[in-house]
């Protein structure tokens, strides 16, 4: 008996021991190839913002990507349902899914797409483990795990915020079960990624919030409302995805025509606006709504509108931090006429409609926290819980695969979305 106490204890120090290696040189690698993402995505920004005709290079950087596709043997992109695949069912990610979708990324921002970086990041980060696992000579078991831990590592090198980058690899594969295995190689993969990121100069994403409601009824009711709405935003906002991806590819069959129109309209959208603060990642309107309580009330229906175009007609990004954008810039448009502080209010709206978007609650009051601070922790996570149950079974990630009901204790399928 003591023999076999003694061997499981051995047995549980060897795993952690392996796993904690796999996991820093994970996060190394992740937090190197995030930093480097991370500052060419925002030196792409800043030379479009100072040479604002770039824009009109749009259509010839599309059809680039399409070929860059090609050329590389990627005939179906998948996305980040490649990443849940292989989680899944342990799918192969190629090799060249990194470089392809780091460089297709850049000439989208480059350019004026307007899209994100979330998705190509959990791309990255799971073709980046993938390669680790193979060279480790890992189960595919796994190597599903540490695909997990990939993710996390970019997303950490993204945002600064490991504990949420930890938390949403966990929960976004599968809706209602979080896979604990992953905990600790996925934390302490997000950590060494964000002390890389550190070194390498990044800051982390945090907002200073000077007026913080005290909780009371008033401010739970008003929060409520306002995450009701933007539960209401998230959905309208991968209604239009799915909608425009679907018109897309049942009347443009060719992929280079369709990533040529798309620009074609991103342009037309740009001048008819007269700027392009929609275009790229709009970092400007978040900041703009965090700060200083300014957003216009068409602010997050033209993002929806430019982002669902720029990515469902073939360029790459992501829709993570558009829903960002989304919700801080609806939240402080619509909070002031709750009664709620207009940063605040942007605040609320980014993490509710952040939620709606991935459907990870858990995550998401954990992004709240590192990004504003646990002084407004309960109404976060008021706002996180109202929009996750609200928001229905519509996610920016087409692969997610809901597995439990929101609204009962039952199981359920991903074919929930076509209810």
């Amino acid at each position: 008996m003591k023999n076999t106490k003694l061997s499981m204890v051995l047995h549980y120090l060897w795993v952690c021991f392996h796993w904690t290696v796999f996991s820093v040189l994970t996060g190394i690698a992740c937090g190197c190839v995030g930093g480097a993402f991370c500052l060419f995505v925002q030196w792409s920004n800043e030379l479009r913002r100072d040479h604002p005709n770039l824009l009109f290079i749009l259509p010839l950087a599309g059809l680039l990507i399409v070929a860059l596709y090609k050329m590389f043997g990627i005939t179906e992109d998948k996305g980040t349902d490649l990443i849940f695949d292989s989680v899944r069912s342990k799918e192969e990610i190629p090799f060249q899914v990194i470089f392809v979708s780091f460089l297709s990324t850049i000439f989208t921002h480059l350019f004026g797409g307007s899209a994100g970086r979330v998705g190509v990041a959990m791309q990255m980060g799971g073709g980046i483990s993938s390669v680790f696992a193979k060279r480790l000579g890992l189960s595919k078991k796994d190597k599903s795990l540490l695909v997990m831990c990939g993710m996390s590592g970019l997303i950490s090198a993204l945002f600064g915020a490991p504990i949420m980058a930890t938390f949403l690899s966990m929960e976004v594969v599968s809706l209602g079960v979080i896979y604990y295995a992953a905990l600790l190689p996925c934390l302490i993969t997000a950590l060494t990624s964000y002390f890389v990121t550190r070194l390498l100069g990044l800051a982390p994403m945090h907002y200073q919030l000077a007026l913080i409601p005290a909780v009371n009824a008033k401010s739970v009711t008003k929060v409520g409302v306002l995450a009701l709405g933007c539960a209401l935003v998230s959905m309208l906002f991968c209604a239009f995805m799915v909608l425009w991806g679907r018109l897309m590819k049942k009347y443009i069959k060719n992929q280079y025509v369709r990533v040529a129109l798309g620009a074609g309209i991103i342009i037309l959208l740009s001048l008819l606006v007269g700027n392009q603060s929609y275009n790229g990642s709009s970092a400007s309107l978040l900041d703009a709504a965090l700060l200083y309580g300014q957003a216009h009330p068409w602010d997050f229906l033209l993002k929806i509108l430019f982002t669902g175009i720029t990515l469902q007609s073939g360029y790459k990004g992501g829709a993570v931090f558009p829903a960002l954008i989304i919700g801080a810039t609806f939240g402080c448009a619509v909070g002031p006429l709750l009664g709620l502080p207009a940063t605040f209010a942007a605040a609320v709206g980014m993490i509710a409609v952040f939620c709606g978007a991935v459907n990870c609650p858990i995550a998401s009051i954990c992004f709240s926290v590192e990004v504003f601070g646990a002084g407004g922790l309960i109404l976060f996570a008021l706002a996180a819980a109202v929009s996750f149950v609200f928001s229905g079974y519509l996610t920016v990630f087409p692969g997610q695969d809901f597995v439990y009901s929101k609204i009962r204790m039952e199981y359920k399928h991903s074919d929930l979305r076509e209810k």
